[in-house]
């Protein structure tokens, strides 16, 4: 426990050492109604100074550490709380939060599932449970418990939104998208991208696109797909594999593997690696990423790449590298703005023959997603783009989605 002359220093200090401890206890209520949680969180680390064994005081110390976002100690306050009253439904909620808030999605089920057998249809607990079985990628188990809790309350803000956020996540979509590119003194480049994608389970889904582009009086037709596979809640691996028989411009074949791990409910961190195979070049891109979810509504993002390529009929490789930061707004179930910087290597455009080898550029972008409903919505991108040969490039695009 902090020593109460590090909590309290001058004249609350004084206050806090002459009230008497039901005086002090009056004020640490007041204050946590007040939700002045830092100056509650003193008064009762005082309390528990006089009384270590008063166990209300110490509830409320870990309950006003998980407040104020001292989570690793709330959580082991809690644990000890657990130890001395196992059956105390107030830590075992308490503590199935914490575990929530750090993204502890399993160990938060086995706090809540015994819950739930000690405490059947208790809205509080099954509202829990849809976001510990959602955070473990259990969909069909949270969707049940946030109906279960709309059957006891209709008007259960919590469960409504948890079942609102999983209307998003629909088995099937279907994409339609057209992009273009507007290069210094040359003519555009047109293309449209036509996809169908599937969540076969909460572990697995797929992808399959098509492409037609005509780029450099050049027509060039791509297909293929992508699948992921969660192996473990927080760990998915990701494959991709692609085709352009004949093409001069895109890659002829296009392989890809990735990694993505889900750490607390926050950040991500991710890895990947493409094979791209040119009709006269072979390219091998690598790389870390990372996505970190501030709060409820920002999004930072930042990924680097690796490119190694060899000409045909060269005995050298070509090494190159870009990276990007980005900056995004999150707002309903699934609508996003994002603006993207980018130097180096990063194109934001398909694949192409002349975005290789020493290709070098500064990129600056933005993009806004938005659903009309849950399950329609479009995507706007343009990004501006400066190469080190003095070019200039715009690139565009328009992509409408149906969920079903």
């Amino acid at each position: 426990m902090v020593p109460l002359a590090l909590c309290c220093t001058g004249p609350a200090a004084a206050q806090v050492t002459a009230a008497t401890s039901s005086d002090l206890r009056l004020r640490a209520e007041q204050l946590r109604r007040d939700q002045r949680f830092g100056e509650a969180l003193r008064a009762y680390e005082a309390l528990v100074q006089r009384d270590p064994g008063n166990l209300e005081d110490r509830f409320w110390v870990a309950k006003l550490e998980s407040w104020t976002g001292k989570l690793e100690a709330a959580e082991s306050a809690f644990v000890q709380l657990l130890a001395e009253q196992p059956d105390d439904y107030d830590s075992r909620i308490a503590l199935a939060d914490i575990h929530l808030w750090r993204g502890h999605g399993v160990a938060a089920l086995t706090i809540l599932q015994s819950l739930n057998q000690s405490h059947p249809s208790d809205p509080e607990v099954l509202v829990r449970l849809g976001h510990a079985a959602e955070l473990t990628g259990d969909l069909r188990k949270a969707r049940g418990s946030f109906s279960e809790v709309i059957e006891i309350d209709p008007s259960d803000a919590r469960a409504r939104e948890g079942l609102r956020r999983l209307a998003t996540l629909s088995r099937w979509q279907a994409d339609l998208e057209y992009y273009g590119e507007q290069l210094s003194n040359q003519e555009s480049t047109n293309g449209v991208t036509i996809s169908l994608g599937c969540c076969a389970s909460d572990r697995l889904r797929w992808r399959t696109a098509a492409t037609l582009q005509e780029k450099l009086n050049s027509t060039e037709a791509r297909f293929g797909g992508e699948l992921a596979l969660r192996l473990i809640p927080p760990l998915e691996v990701q494959w991709s594999a692609y085709l352009a028989p004949g093409a001069a411009l895109l890659p002829q074949q296009a392989y890809g593997m990735g990694l993505s791990h889900k750490i607390a409910s926050r950040l991500v961190l991710s890895a990947d690696y493409r094979f791209l195979d040119f009709q006269d070049a072979r390219v091998h891109q690598a790389g870390p990423g990372l996505e970190l979810y501030a709060g409820r509504h920002w999004l930072l993002g930042g990924r680097y790449r690796y490119s190694s390529t060899r000409f045909n009929g060269t005995q050298g490789a070509v090494g190159n590298d870009g990276g990007s930061v980005t900056l995004g707004y999150i707002y309903g179930a699934a609508n996003l703005i994002r603006v993207v910087a980018a130097a180096g290597a990063e194109s934001f455009t398909q694949p192409s023959r002349e975005l290789i080898g020493e290709f070098r550029a500064h990129t600056i972008g933005g993009a806004w997603r938005h659903f009309l409903t849950a399950r329609m919505g479009f995507e706007v991108a343009y990004a501006h783009q400066s190469r080190s040969n003095n070019a200039r490039q715009d690139s565009y695009s328009l992509r409408v989605v149906q969920r079903w």
